[in-house]
C-alpha cells in the first residue's frame, strides 16, 4: 500500500513546492556585544566651519623647593609656562543597504526597512568602538605585560591576568596622578575571557557588583571591582595575533582620550520613490548610517594597557 507523506507528496525529488513554510513575523534579535569605549572618552563637538578640533593642556610646572625659595629683596627668575596641543581631524564612516521594491512587496516581514536599519546601526556602533580601540593601542604608551613579561612577543599561553597584575595597574595609575572616573575608582574594559581570569586569580579580593555593601552607582556592564578598578566586560575587544592570541585590557582614568564629533551617528532611510531620476522606475529603497569623528589620546598618564593571554572556554 502506497502511503503519501510530506516527503513524497510532490511528483519529484523535493516536496518544497507543495509543502508550505510558515515564517514567524517576529524576527530574532542578533546577539550584540556590549560597547563601552565611547562612554569613557572626553566627547567634544566640533562646530560647523572647522576641519580640526584641538585640545590644549598647560604643561605641569616642575620648579623645586630650592628654586622657589626667595632671597629677600631679590626678584626670582621667571618661569616659562607652555601648552601642549593635541589635534584631531575627522574621518567619515558609513554604509548602506539597498532594498528592492519587489522585496518589500513580497516580504512576509512588513518592517523590513526598520529591521535592516537596526542592523546597520549596530554594525556602525561596533565600528566606532573599534576605531577608538585602534587609537588607544597604537598611541597609548603605558603598557604592562602579564606575569612580568618584558614585551608582547615574550607572552606565552599561561600568562593570564592575575590579581597581582591588576594591582600593578592600579599602583601605576595612582602614581601617575590619574583622576578616577566613578566612585573613586578607575574603569577597566576587558574581554570576557580576561574577566574570568581576573575573578579566578584574585586571591579572594575580587568583589562582585551584586555584593557591594554601599549604595553607590554601578556602571552599565560593571561586573565587579578589584584594587579600586571597576571592571566592565565586552566581547568586542580587538586581539593581537603573535605566537598566541594577545588580549589587550584598557584601564582608564578621567580624560585619558578624547572623541571629537563632526557628524553624530545618523541612520538614514530613503524610501522607494525618493531618488528621482536616479531611480526612474522606483525600484530601490536604501537604509544607511554615517558618522564623522576622530579619537585621540589626551593624557598618557591616565591610561594603562595590560596585555596578556586568556583562558578561553
Amino acid at each position: 500500500m502506497a502511503v503519501r507523506t510530506t516527503g513524497n507528496i510532490k511528483n519529484g525529488a523535493s516536496p518544497a513546492v507543495y509543502m508550505q513554510n510558515f515564517l514567524r513575523k517576529q524576527v530574532l534579535e542578533n546577539l550584540e556585544p556590549e560597547l563601552y569605549f565611547a562612554k569613557y572618552g572626553q566627547v567634544s563637538q566640533a562646530e560647523n566651519g572647522y576641519l580640526t578640533l584641538s585640545w590644549a593642556r598647560f604643561d605641569q610646572l616642575t620648579r623645586t623647593v630650592a628654586q622657589v625659595t626667595l632671597t629677600e629683596g631679590v626678584t626670582p627668575t621667571e618661569v616659562d609656562a607652555t601648552v601642549t596641543v593635541v589635534q584631531a581631524t575627522p574621518v567619515q564612516y558609513g554604509m548602506q543597504v539597498i532594498i528592492s521594491d519587489f522585496l518589500q512587496k513580497t516580504s512576509p516581514i512588513s518592517s523590513i526597512l526598520e529591521l535592516v536599519g537596526r542592523e546597520v546601526a549596530a554594525n556602525m556602533m561596533r565600528v566606532i568602538d573599534k576605531v577608538i580601540q585602534a587609537e588607544l593601542i597604537t598611541n597609548g604608551t603605558n603598557v604592562i605585560y602579564a606575569n612580568g613579561r618584558a614585551n608582547r612577543a615574550a607572552l606565552i599561553a599561561g600568562d593570564v591576568v592575575t590579581g597581582a597584575d591588576i594591582s600593578k595597574v592600579a599602583i601605576k595609575l595612582r602614581k601617575q596622578n590619574a583622576k578616577t572616573i566613578s566612585e573613586g575608582c578607575y574603569v577597566g574594559i576587558v574581554d570576557n575571557f580576561v574577566a574570568g581570569d581576573i575573578r579566578n586569580t584574585s586571591s579572594g579580593l575580587w568583589l562582585d557588583a551584586n555584593k557591594y555593601v554601599t549604595n553607590g552607582a554601578i556602571l552599565n556592564g560593571e561586573t565587579g571591582k578589584l584594587q579600586g578598578i571597576k571592571i566592565v566586560e565586552t566581547s568586542n575587544i580587538d586581539t593581537v595575533a603573535t605566537g598566541i592570541t594577545v588580549y589587550p585590557s584598557y584601564f582608564i582614568g578621567k580624560d585619558a582620550y578624547g572623541i571629537a564629533n563632526w557628524q553624530n551617528m545618523e541612520t538614514i532611510f530613503h524610501p522607494i520613490g525618493s531618488a528621482g531620476s536616479a531611480d526612474p522606475l522606483n525600484q530601490r529603497a536604501t537604509v544607511g548610517a554615517k558618522i564623522a569623528f576622530a579619537a585621540k589620546m589626551l593624557q598618557q598618564n591616565a591610561l594603562v594597557r595590560l596585555e596578556s593571554a586568556a583562558t578561553s572556554v
